[in-house]
């Protein structure tokens, strides 16, 4: 009988135990809001969207924050509708921040305590272009390196003296990532996906649509 019992366990195994663990699905935040640069925030979105940890399973759960929970109007005119508001949304593993206003957490003091609070218990907080200021003004960047989009490195350096500005498509301090104008969101994006994932998962994401990192 224990014969038999123990026959039935070893042919079940398989179904009882996986056969490998599965890496975690991270969650993502993106803020967006009144002006927000459209490629800034759609090019790590369709990055982290697109990522799969296998055939079947994605590696990331991407998700839209505004201030208010209401539908905004990136700079492009088009208007976006966020999944939360900064009130109810989750805490990510992930924060991406992209340009657009450049005195957002200066003007707003809910979103300022909301970047701050949510960046301190994430994992990575990444920006993309001008979001560089906002979190600047927050003194996230202090002693940190950091890019930003060409055309404002110089006002970055000057207004900040306390963050290395460097010329690189994007910078990593390890929790705080930033990248340089627009489309380098996307190579940041690539970037962390590489680092949580590994590189043949970040290439696989890449090729996918079809992106050459720079």
């Amino acid at each position: 009988m224990r014969k038999l019992i123990f026959i039935i366990i070893i042919a079940m195994s398989p179904y009882l135990l996986p056969n490998s663990v599965e890496a975690k699905q991270y969650k993502v935040a993106i803020l967006i809001y009144e002006g927000v640069y459209l490629l800034d925030f759609a090019g790590p979105l369709e990055i982290f969207n697109d990522a799969m940890e296998n055939d079947t399973s994605s590696a990331f759960q991407v998700y839209l924050v505004s201030p208010d929970g209401k539908p905004i109007k990136a700079h492009t005119g088009t208007e976006i509708t966020p999944q939360y508001s900064v009130m109810n949304s989750p805490q990510p593993d992930i924060l991406v921040i992209p340009g657009g206003d450049l005195s957002l957490s200066t003007n707003n003091k809910a979103i300022a305590t909301w970047i701050t609070k949510t960046s301190e218990s994430s994992m990575i907080t990444m920006s993309v272009c001008t979001g560089a200021f906002i979190l600047a003004d927050l003194g996230i960047l202090n002693g940190k390196e950091a890019t930003t989009w060409f055309g404002a490195k110089k006002r970055l350096k000057k207004n900040y003296p306390d963050i290395k500005v460097v010329d690189k498509r994007f910078t990593d301090n390890g929790k705080i990532v930033t990248t340089a104008g627009v489309s380098a969101g996307i190579d940041g994006a690539i970037h962390v996906v590489e680092r949580l994932f590994g590189k043949e998962i970040s290439e696989k994401t890449a090729k996918y649509i079809e992106w050459e990192s720079k």
